[in-house]
C-alpha cells in the first residue's frame, strides 16, 4: 500500500438539439438546454494499482458505448479495463443511447459518446497529484420512497396516485443508506466528492438535464470550489422515487425548483460529514470483474402472433382484459401504449436464449464499490450490502452495460407491474437478480477474503 494519488476531471457529453430523449413510452426530442450534461470521472492511484471511475449524466450505460470507452481508456491511460467503471446517473432528460420502448437511440451521438466519457478519465490522469481520502455513511430516509405498491384488487402497481383509497401497502422496502468518499490533494483542497444513494430520478424537466444529479454536482461546487469534482452514483433504486403515495409527505414544489431541494438535502450531509471523516493518505487498492449469465424473458409463439394482430391496428388495439402477453402478470398492460410492448415483444423474439452481463467490485481499503449492470431493483442492493464486511459498501447501479430493470424473482413470477414488462428495459428473466448477487458476493469475497 503506497502513498495516493488522485485526479478528477469532467469532460461536456450534452448533445445536439434534435436528438432523442429517452425515458417514456413515446419519442421525445431536445429543443433546450437547461443545464449541460457531463461525465465526471476520478482517477485513484497507490503506486502499485490505478483504477477510474467515470459518472455520465446519461440514462443508461449501454455495453456496447461502455467498452469502446472503457479500451480508450486503456489505450491512453493504461488503466486495465476491469479497472475502469462507468455508469449513468438515469437523468431521463438526456440523449438516446440506445432504443428504448418507443424512442430509438440516435446513432451519431452513440457513435462520438464513447470519445468524451474517455476524455473525462484522461484529463483526471492528467490532474495526479498526492492526495488523501475518507469515507462516511449516514441514513436520510425523508425523501425517497417504494414507488410499488399492493393493491386491494390484488395487483401491484408502480406510482398508483397519491392516498388513492385502494392503496395498501408497499411492495417492498427502500435503502436511506447515503454512502460517501471524499478526495483532497495534500493542501487540503478537496478533488472530488462522492455520494451513492437510492433515488431513482427527480424528473426536472425544461430540456437537456443532468436533473437533481446536476444540482448536486453545482451545489457541492459552490461550497467546495470548482476544482472539485462530484459524483453522485444511483444506488439499487430500480422502484425508489421522490413520491410519498400514502399521502403523509407531499412536495409543494415541482421540476428544477424541487430537484435542487433534493440535491440540497444530499449535499448538506456530504458537508457535513466531510468535517468529520477521517483522512487517509494511503489507501490499498484492488478490483474484480466477472461476468453471470441469465435467460432473457421469453417471448412465445402465441406473443408474437399478438403483437402482429396489435401492431396492425395500434391506434385501436384490440380489447382485452388481462395480458395480452404470456409474460405479463397481474396488472394488464394499459391498451394506450400496448403497441409499444408489442414492438418489444417482436425485438426480443430475435434475441438468443442465454446473454451475460458484468458485475465490477473494488476495494478502497474497508470500503467496496460493487457494480451492477442496470436498473436494480433495492432488495438485491439491500443483500450484497448485508452479505460483506466491507464498510461502507457502495452499490452502484446502471453500470458498464445495461440489461435493464433487474426484479426479484417474487415481482417477475408474482407480482407483475410495469418494471417486470418484458422489454429492451427489462430483460433478464427469473434468475437473473440471485446470478447477479452470487457473483458479486464472490467478488467481494475474492477482494475481503
Amino acid at each position: 500500500m503506497g502513498a495516493l494519488q488522485a485526479g478528477a476531471a469532467t469532460a461536456n457529453i450534452t448533445p445536439w438539439l434534435g436528438v432523442t430523449i429517452p425515458g417514456g413510452h413515446r419519442p421525445g426530442y431536445a429543443d433546450d438546454v437547461h443545464d449541460e450534461l457531463l461525465a465526471k470521472a476520478l482517477v485513484l492511484d497507490n503506486g502499485h494499482t490505478r483504477v477510474a471511475f467515470i459518472t455520465c449524466d446519461l440514462i443508461a450505460m449501454p455495453r456496447n458505448i461502455a467498452d469502446r470507452a472503457r479500451q480508450r481508456v486503456a489505450q491512453r491511460c493504461e488503466i486495465p479495463i476491469e479497472n475502469t467503471m462507468i455508469n449513468a446517473t438515469h437523468t431521463h432528460s438526456g440523449g438516446g443511447i440506445a432504443d428504448l420502448l418507443g424512442t430509438d437511440g440516435d446513432s451519431d451521438y452513440i457513435e462520438w459518446l464513447h470519445l468524451k466519457i474517455a476524455d473525462a478519465a484522461e484529463l483526471a490522469c492528467r490532474r495526479m497529484r498526492p492526495a488523501r481520502i475518507g469515507f462516511a455513511s449516514v441514513e436520510e430516509d425523508r425523501i425517497a420512497f417504494n414507488r410499488r405498491w399492493r393493491m386491494k384488487d390484488g395487483t401491484v402497481r408502480m406510482n398508483p396516485g397519491v392516498a388513492d383509497p385502494d392503496l395498501i401497502e408497499p411492495s417492498g422496502p427502500t435503502d436511506p443508506e447515503l454512502a460517501m468518499a471524499y478526495v483532497e490533494d495534500l493542501n487540503g483542497d478537496p478533488l472530488a466528492a462522492v455520494a451513492c444513494y437510492s433515488l431513482h430520478y427527480i424528473g426536472a424537466g425544461g430540456g437537456i438535464s443532468a436533473d437533481y444529479f446536476g444540482h448536486f454536482f453545482r451545489l457541492m461546487r459552490r461550497y467546495l470550489g470548482g476544482e472539485c469534482i462530484p459524483l453522485l452514483w444511483n444506488a439499487a433504486s430500480g422502484q425508489i422515487n421522490n413520491i410519498d403515495f400514502s399521502g403523509r409527505r407531499t412536495w409543494k414544489d415541482r421540476g428544477h425548483v424541487h430537484a435542487k431541494k433534493m440535491a440540497n438535502v444530499l449535499a448538506g450531509h456530504m458537508l457535513t460529514e466531510i468535517q468529520l471523516m477521517d483522512i487517509q493518505d494511503s489507501l490499498d487498492l484492488a478490483a474484480a470483474t466477472g461476468s453471470f449469465d441469465f435467460s432473457p424473458r421469453t417471448i412465445t409463439p402465441e406473443d408474437l402472433e399478438t403483437a402482429e394482430r396489435i401492431l396492425a391496428s395500434p391506434d385501436d388495439p384490440p380489447e382485452y382484459d388481462d395480458g395480452p402477453f404470456s409474460w405479463v402478470v397481474g396488472q394488464p398492460i394499459p391498451r394506450s401504449i400496448v403497441d409499444i410492448y408489442a414492438m418489444e415483444c417482436q425485438r426480443l423474439a430475435k434475441l438468443p436464449s442465454r446473454m451475460s452481463a458484468q458485475v465490477q467490485v473494488f476495494r478502497l481499503g474497508d470500503a467496496a464499490i460493487v457494480a451492477l449492470p442496470g436498473e436494480v431493483f433495492v432488495e438485491s442492493g439491500l443483500g450484497i450490502k448485508s452479505r460483506t464486511t466491507a464498510s461502507p459498501a457502495f452499490v452502484v447501479s446502471l453500470a458498464n452495460g445495461y440489461i435493464g430493470y433487474i426484479c426479484t424473482d417474487g415481482a417477475l413470477t408474482e407480482e407483475g407491474g410495469y418494471e417486470t414488462w418484458a422489454a429492451n428495459s427489462s430483460l433478464g428473466g427469473v434468475g437473473t437478480a440471485p446470478a447477479m448477487e452470487t457473483l458479486a458476493d464472490d467478488l467481494l469475497a475474492q477482494l475481503f477474503g
